[in-house]
């Protein structure tokens, strides 16, 4: 890239600053929650992701030399465009998501999830920092580019896609990249800021599994409790409570945790990345739901983030074979072994740390913010996963902090915003070339 390029690009960019903070309100405000989200009626948000990226096409569309609404489903549509490099370049993609998640408890948000808002150098709103401020950007760099009169060797291609919060790449990423938008290379606008720095670049990010292990108990009376707990107590023969044994499997989950702590460590994750997270707990008989009877189940839901390059089913069983061992201590449970099931997988991604898109971004985080590029691994699940498996290189970098995505009064930053913006669009003239 030529330095009169790099100087027209970040001079458009500061000059669109109150117009690219009006284009991220406007797309917080639209509600597009994933219509399958748990807790959610479908029939309240179908259509909004749809919605969200009409918007995109009609404030963007006029960038690009090709654009469409991609769709796999009904009232869920994608936006795609590509603008025309000059031939002799690499094309870069840039991609993110559009739904969000739930705004849950609204009596815990200090104003509408919906409405949002600039206050004190930050945009509030459902979806501010996952990943709308992501999205626009990305469209914001193209723009800038386009407006600066810059002229590409390569492509440079977007997404903005549906159904990532449920991980339904078949609707949104993987449907549009088999509509042939795909890239060289790409950057998905995930928020990559860590506790310590903003804005780092995530070459990796770690494989999820959602497990559920389940215990059976053995239904009798609340005054016989004494007999389960006591020493040369009836045991068995007066009930086995289900909740009891689910806590030894509680105390399992922790212990293979704890161990991966020591024996799962790689570079650019940080030490304990790798964990088994309880996250639901249910137990109670299975025809009454209050404590006048010993549960007759447990089963405990839990979340496991493991390296990417692991077989899933590997780290399956090791985990099966744990727990199992860790229980049958237990007479009962030596007998009446805990069962599974594994409701979710998705999978992680790696790209070299040193390969040519990684030194690229960080170059062009370098010149538009004027420090030195941070890497490490991503915390969470994206859609990266599904780009890399279709071998593009891939990173994650974009605005916002993964401690303000699905809570309450959730932000981002607007420096932040416009960093991103620049990054992106110098990565887009060094990687596709200046004609």
């Amino acid at each position: 890239m030529t330095e009169d390029a790099v100087r027209r690009v970040l001079a458009t960019i500061e000059q669109s600053r109150e117009r690219i903070i009006d284009d991220v309100i406007r797309l917080v405000e639209v509600p597009s929650v994933n219509p399958n989200y748990p807790g959610v009626r479908s029939d309240d948000y179908l259509g909004q992701e749809s919605a969200a990226n009409l918007l995109l096409r009609d404030r963007f569309g006029h960038l690009f030399d090709t654009s469409q609404l991609v769709k796999s489903e009904d009232k869920r549509e994608n936006f795609a465009g590509v603008v025309k490099g000059g031939g002799t370049g690499r094309s870069l993609l840039l991609n993110g998501h559009i739904d969000v998640v739930p705004a849950g408890n609204l009596d815990t948000w200090s104003a509408d999830p919906f409405a949002a808002r600039e206050v004190s150098g930050r945009i509030h709103g459902r979806g501010s920092s996952d990943m709308k401020s992501g999205v626009v950007a990305a469209f914001s760099a193209i723009e800038a580019i386009r407006t600066s009169g810059i002229d590409l060797a390569g492509d440079l291609v977007v997404h903005s896609v549906a159904g990532e919060e449920l991980g339904e790449h078949e609707v949104g990423t993987g449907c549009v990249l088999q509509h042939g938008y795909t890239a060289d290379a790409a950057i998905v606008v995930e928020p990559s800021a860590s506790f310590d720095t903003p804005l780092t670049i995530n070459p990796t990010a770690a494989s999820l599994l959602w497990g559920r292990v389940r215990v059976d108990g053995l239904a009798g009376h609340p005054g016989l409790r004494r007999e389960l707990v006591r020493a040369g107590g009836a045991g068995a023969r007066a009930g086995v409570n289900a909740i009891d044994k689910g806590y030894l499997v509680l105390q399992a989950l922790y212990g293979i945790e704890e161990q991966w702590g020591l024996s799962k460590q790689r570079p650019l994750f940080k030490p304990g990345h790798f964990v088994v997270m309880p996250g639901t707990i249910h137990g109670r008989g299975k025809d009454i739901d209050i404590p006048f009877v010993f549960a007759e189940y447990c089963e405990i839901d839990f979340i496991v983030w493991f390296p990417p390059e692991e077989d899933s089913d590997t780290v399956k069983r090791e985990i099966e074979n744990f727990v199992n061992h860790w229980v049958s201590r237990d007479p009962w449970l030596a007998e009446h072994a805990p069962t599974y099931e594994w409701p979710v997988e998705f999978p992680g991604f790696s790209t070299r740390g040193d390969h040519e898109i990684v030194h690229a971004l960080g170059n062009a985080h370098e010149e538009g913010t004027g420090n030195v590029a941070v890497i490490e691994a991503f915390p969470a699940a994206c859609d990266a996963t599904w780009i890399a498996r279709t071998d593009i290189p891939v990173v994650n970098y974009g605005p916002g902090h993964l401690a303000n995505a699905h809570k309450p009064n959730e932000y981002c930053d607007l420096n932040e915003i416009i960093s991103a913006t620049e990054s992106l669009a110098l990565t887009a003239l060094d990687w596709c070339g200046v004609m």
